[in-house]
């Protein structure tokens, strides 16, 4: 009996902590509308990715060969006025090259792979603020001995500003986009209960594989055309219906 009595007591003294805890938290009947705010900038800096790749019959033979050929990159990254806090070593690796044995005829078992040589790799990543310099930059990489390059690709020094005016198109869009549905549906939007920001990735645009951009070196400097790119900002906002 006592115990009843305890469980009544309490289920009552929970009710206005249960209800004023529901009022707080996005209601899950209501207009669930998710925008999407975009606005395009022309990029202002430029990231190349460079390096060396050399070979070798043993791992010191390998790296012997790679660390005076990085060496001569790093020199040209200089001699074309780049910062040294725009220069960073984004990759260094020492792999063996394996060779698989032929199979031979008869029951015996496979050999087993064999290391006939050792590969070592040194990456650079290049931040490049004055556009004009990524063209010449390509073509001192190359004739300073530059065997690999995975790419080029743009975007902003500062995308505060960008980012905010995307922002701003997505809360815009949000209360005409719930307006919209609540007109075509017969009710009215009441007040705007939670506003959730999905941030997306720092903005940035490929411009493609450039590994074969050694052939260009000698020849015509290499034109670098940035574009545009793409700044966006994605929310989730609840409206209540009104009564």
């Amino acid at each position: 009996m006592k115990k009843t009595i305890l469980l009544a007591a309490m289920l009552v003294l929970s009710g206005p902590v249960m209800a004023q805890t529901a009022n707080t938290v996005a209601p899950a009947e209501g207009i669930v509308i998710r925008t999407e705010g975009e606005v395009r900038v022309r990029p202002d800096i430029a990231i190349l990715q460079a390096g060396i790749v050399s070979e070798g019959k043993t791992a010191a033979e390998a790296l012997a060969q790679n660390t005076p050929a990085l060496a001569r990159l790093v020199e040209a990254v200089k001699a074309a006025g780049i910062a040294p806090a725009d220069l960073m070593t984004s990759q260094v690796s020492l792999m063996p090259r394996m060779t698989q044995p032929s199979m031979s005829p008869g029951p015996k078992p496979p050999r087993a792979a064999t290391i006939d040589g050792y590969e070592a790799r040194t990456g650079l990543t290049v931040t490049v603020r004055d556009l004009a310099k990524a063209g010449p930059l390509i073509d001192a990489l190359a004739k300073a001995g530059a065997n690999e390059m995975s790419g080029i690709s743009f975007g902003l020094a500062d995308e505060s500003k960008a980012k905010d005016a995307a922002r701003l198109k997505a809360a815009e869009a949000a209360r005409a986009r719930a307006e919209l549905h609540a007109t075509a549906l017969g009710v009215k939007v009441g007040e705007l209960v939670s506003i959730v920001e999905a941030e997306a990735e720092i903005p940035g645009r490929a411009a493609g594989d450039v590994r074969a951009f050694r052939m260009a070196a000698g020849a015509a400097p290499i034109s670098v055309e940035p574009g545009e790119i793409t700044v966006t900002s994605s929310l989730r906002t609840v409206w209540r219906i009104a009564p």
